[in-house]
């Protein structure tokens, strides 16, 4: 026996009631021809777990079972009429809803098998959107140049990232860029504090994430010199005893061939080269990322319609618990229901840029038909296993279950193409 009743075309009817923006209302009837299905289901659903005195679960006999749960049984009956006449009315009125319809008024205790049943719905839809301004949008396209300063910063940064710590003799004295080893401990009206006590901890002289007034006693100390300073955490004036252990200084590795040789490159030039083409190819991606902004930007400003409303707010759920799994690390933190708001209140309006886009993207490649084709789609398959050749199996796979999403993505592509192609670049 079925549990679910699908409405026939003339099993349901329905009236718009309303419409405002992006919402509609509907009056929906379910004739008794439907309604009688509904409680043929729902009294199926409900024999399958009844428990009678006399009978194994789910073997009772229907016209018992009807007896025993009329409203367990009345309580499935209006879940299926709401479901299948709301999804039938929604078909038959070719609106393009976007999220689930909320029941928003029915006589419940009116439902009764041989009688039509009416309810009314309120569905969130698409937007109608008409797109302007998106031909000759003014673009300034950003300098995809590499210059001499940023090849010798990035080689300066390489220098950095590989430079040692060497210590230093006894009569080194602390300085500015030193890096000293020290044994610390914090205590207030002459009690220890345990949360201000270290025994080795190196501290960078230059960091400014320091404990306040640490650096300023420490500059000039040398090694096995003590020190005391004070300094105000919160309310709280907290005194501090220092000792220096050791005292290092930064050493960066020779710009060599030997240096480029432990990077894995052949000499400095080779290095150098590399580095220069990596600066390159980010340099075009920095300025390809600008320049689709400034169109996502102007198109934005120029059509600025309405969005539906549960969209966005399950959209904007959506991030918010992204950004939380990433700032927690994956564990459900302890936020209140006020957290929450804030943070939906930041990324709303990202939300609501990301999905009018979206549709502007949608408007526009249906206006200049701009449709992605298998042909696309193909060409796309097999770039993806040039790059990937010892996985053709999972490639192959991945494209035969996101063929429609990765449709839509070069479709959003071909627009983009089109935009760039007819805009003003500076």
């Amino acid at each position: 026996m079925s549990n679910f009743a699908v409405a026939q075309d003339n099993e349901v009817s329905y009236k718009e009631i309303e419409k405002k923006g992006c919402n509609v209302k509907l009056e929906v009837k379910a004739e008794a021809s439907l309604v009688n299905k509904c409680y043929t289901s729902a009294l199926g659903q409900v024999q399958t777990k009844a428990q009678i005195q006399g009978f194994r679960a789910g073997k009772a006999p229907a016209e018992l079972v009807k007896r025993t749960f009329p409203a367990h049984i009345q309580e499935h009956a209006i879940d299926l009429v709401v479901r299948s006449a709301a999804a039938k009315a929604i078909e038959l009125s070719k609106i393009n809803a976007v999220m689930t319809p909320l029941l928003t008024k029915a006589d419940f205790s009116s439902l009764k098998e041989n009688s039509p049943w009416s309810f009314e719905i309120s569905v969130d839809v698409a937007p109608e959107v008409d797109p302007k301004d998106y031909k000759g949008i003014s673009v300034t396209k950003k300098s995809e140049e590499v210059t001499p300063e940023e090849i010798q910063k990035n080689i300066d940064q390489i220098l950095e990232h590989n430079a040692r710590l060497e210590t230093q003799g006894d009569d080194a004295v602390v300085k500015e860029d030193s890096f000293v080893v020290v044994k610390y401990s914090g205590s207030k009206n002459g009690v220890a504090q345990k949360e201000y006590t270290s025994n080795s901890e190196l501290i960078d002289m230059k960091n400014d994430q320091n404990i306040a007034g640490m650096a300023a006693a420490l500059k000039g100390a040398k090694k096995g010199q003590i020190v005391k300073f004070d300094t105000k955490i919160g309310q709280d004036t907290i005194n501090f005893t220092a000792e220096v252990q050791e005292i290092k200084t930064k050493i960066l590795p020779t710009l060599d061939d030997n240096f480029a040789k432990d990077m894995g490159f052949d000499n400095v030039e080779k290095l150098k080269e590399t580095l220069t083409e990596n600066l390159k190819k980010d340099a075009k991606a920095a300025s390809e990322r600008d320049f689709n902004n400034q169109i996502e930007e102007a198109l934005v400003k120029a059509n600025n319609f309405e969005l539906p409303q549960s969209l966005v707010a399950y959209h904007t759920n959506i991030a918010v618990e992204n950004f939380l799994n990433r700032m927690f690390g994956g564990k459900k933190p302890d936020l209140t229901d006020e957290n929450r708001k804030h943070f939906a209140q930041r990324m709303q309006p990202s939300v609501e840029k990301d999905l009018r886009i979206g549709y502007l993207v949608h408007a526009i490649a249906k206006k200049e038909n701009l449709v992605a084709t298998d042909a696309d789609l193909q060409a796309e398959l097999t770039k993806a296993l040039e790059q990937n050749p010892k996985q053709k199996t999972q490639v192959e796979k991945f494209f035969k279950e996101r063929r429609e999403e990765i449709l839509a993505s070069l479709n959003e592509k071909k627009v983009f193409e089109y935009l760039k192609a007819n805009a003003k670049v500076k």
